[in-house]
């Protein structure tokens, strides 16, 4: 019975139903944990088309940020695509399946491949070497439609949801709230 309102209450906020063997809170607290061992944050940038010869926006890329802390990767043969870098993205890539809505009439989401590198974070996340789940947020049929409210409003509900888990847009922070280095 109480599984059954978290499914209702997850369809009725427009959000995935859990697997029935998964409780809301229990996922949510294993999602968070994720969050501050990979310390996690996110970017989002606009998809763009040059259909027609005219660059437009045409839907958002979410990244979803995190590190590699394996501490045997640290000393010495940290290299893009290893191991515990592959345990990073699936690790990520569980919190972009967590956030992104059910099928929509609309829209779509697309989470990206693990791409087997390292990214350069900005100078604000002291340059860190990332690992990066790319959630495209785009038109169902027309996609080299503009943007519009409906890519507006899935965008903002991802947002609400890595809220949720405590991801910061640009920046880890710790989780008493400051930046941490």
């Amino acid at each position: 019975m109480i599984q059954q309102q978290h499914v209702q209450t997850a369809i009725a906020n427009g959000l995935r139903p859990l697997p029935p063997s998964i409780d809301e809170p229990t996922a949510l607290e294993a999602l968070q944990k994720v969050v501050r061992r990979y310390e996690v944050c996110y970017e989002v940038w606009p998809e763009w088309s040059g259909s027609g010869g005219r660059a437009r926006r045409i839907g958002y890329s979410v990244s979803i940020c995190g590190v590699n802390k394996e501490v045997s990767c640290v000393r010495g043969h940290h290299v893009p695509g290893c191991l515990h870098c592959g345990q990073t993205y699936e690790a990520l890539r569980k919190i972009a399946e967590w956030i992104t809505l059910p099928e929509q009439p609309d829209s779509r989401f697309e989470i990206g491949p693990f791409d087997r590198a390292f990214h350069i974070a900005p100078r604000q996340r002291w340059s860190r070497n990332e690992i990066i789940v790319n959630v495209k947020i785009l038109h169902r049929h027309n996609v080299d439609a503009p943007v519009n409210d409906s890519l507006d409003r899935c965008l903002n509900k991802l947002r609400e949801e890595l809220k949720r888990l405590c991801v910061h847009e640009g920046v880890w922070q710790g989780p008493a709230g400051g930046v941490s280095a």
